[in-house]
């Protein structure tokens, strides 16, 4: 459970600040319950990982939407983050049910067709493979065949966006060509005399996207399939239609761009699984943000960049640091985006201490836990820095 192995005094001390770091992602906890929690560890053992989450998801938990999202921050807090790897194929069934989406789910033992009657049921039993491989969530999407299939799928996703219409004009001190709407305007002091030219010149800033991608322990199911968005994204819009550049974080931040450029697909991976060892510790968005205005925004933010954050928003640093990073984000960058994978799920609210500190600068919200998700919001962030 603990990254530094044998050492049960540094486990304690991580458990003692545990519900704390409940209490800021909106758990109704008090000081009290980090000495239940330590009582707990004592009679269960503090280094036996699946009977301590029990026990403290059963004491720590008191509402549905508590229980929901237990695991997600007992896995953000105690699991390293180090752990970033390809999700592991498993066994796919070679005999499924007629009518069973091939999303890599097992049938449940037991199951007959009345079970699959239900309404609920019927719109995702009618859709095609395609469209099942579109709304199926990321994280179940483990066999070898399916992880093919989404790639294949954002490549087509990417090369569909290079044919977007960008405005090539803009205004512009001289020029030649006469910007008629601005100069008429200009005219109208003047009696309609059009004493005051206005032109319009060549755009000579491409439209850019910045990804920072959340590869921690939590993020794990998730950022797998980020990545080779970005990869997809990358490769087909630097034929012209914006500039991409890609970043990985979660104690620390570290560019991917080139990774990402590499024409081998196995060996982008294996940088990329590369460059995501060594960070250490839990997430710290606020860290990393603030990183990024210091070493990279100054050359790649502008008036026509749009900042795309991929993130659960579990973040074990200061939320103020957040808040302020991406503030001062929001001042350079023409849109900010939070790409949140459990955004879809029933039930969910912004509660966590990073979301809560960072949705106040954000200009989007949105789900990105499958790749319906990302063709919805894609084409919105790319026609706003038009």
């Amino acid at each position: 459970m603990i990254d530094v192995p044998g050492s049960a005094d540094k486990a304690v001390q991580r458990l003692a600040r545990f519900p704390a770091f409940l209490h800021a992602n909106g758990f109704a906890l008090g000081a009290g319950d980090a000495v239940q929690a330590l009582q707990a560890a004592v009679h269960v053992g503090v280094l036996e990982q699946a009977t301590l989450r029990a026990s403290l998801k059963a004491m720590l938990c008191s509402r549905a939407d508590e229980w929901r999202r237990f695991d997600a921050l007992f896995d953000a807090w105690f699991l390293p983050a180090n752990r970033w790897q390809r999700p592991v194929a498993r066994e796919v069934e070679e005999q499924r049910r007629p009518g069973t989406l091939a999303t890599g789910a097992r049938a449940r033992p037991g199951a007959g067709a009345d079970d699959d009657d239900s309404p609920a049921r019927r719109p995702r039993e009618a859709a095609s493979p395609h469209e099942a491989l579109h709304s199926a969530d990321f994280r179940t999407l483990t066999a070898r065949e399916h992880l093919l299939d989404i790639e294949a799928a954002m490549r087509r996703f990417a090369r569909a966006l290079v044919p977007w219409p960008e405005r090539r004009l803009a205004r512009a001190a001289t020029g030649r060509r006469l910007a008629m709407g601005a100069t008429l305007r200009a005219s109208l002091t003047h009696g309609g005399t059009p004493f005051e030219l206005a032109w319009k010149d060549r755009r000579r800033v491409r439209p850019r996207l910045v990804l920072l991608v959340d590869v921690s322990r939590s993020m794990a199911a998730y950022s797998f399939f980020h990545l080779r968005l970005a990869r997809a994204l990358a490769t087909q819009l630097a034929q012209g239609t914006a500039d991409v550049r890609t970043f990985i974080f979660h104690t620390r931040l570290t560019a991917v761009t080139r990774a990402l450029h590499d024409p081998d697909p196995w060996r982008a991976q294996e940088q990329l699984h590369f460059l995501a060892q060594g960070f250490g510790g839990g997430t710290r968005i606020g860290e990393c943000l603030a990183q990024f205005l210091r070493e990279e925004a100054g050359r790649l933010v502008h008036s026509r960049t749009a900042v795309l954050v991929f993130s659960d928003g579990y973040d074990t640093g200061e939320p103020a640091q957040l808040g302020a990073a991406l503030a001062a984000l929001a001042r350079q960058a023409r849109r900010i985006v939070w790409l949140n994978p459990l955004a879809a799920q029933p039930g969910f609210a912004p509660l966590s201490q990073g979301l809560v500190a960072a949705l106040p600068h954000v200009h989007l919200h949105a789900p990105a836990h499958d790749l319906a998700s990302l063709e919805a919001v894609l084409p919105r962030v790319l026609a706003a820095l038009r």
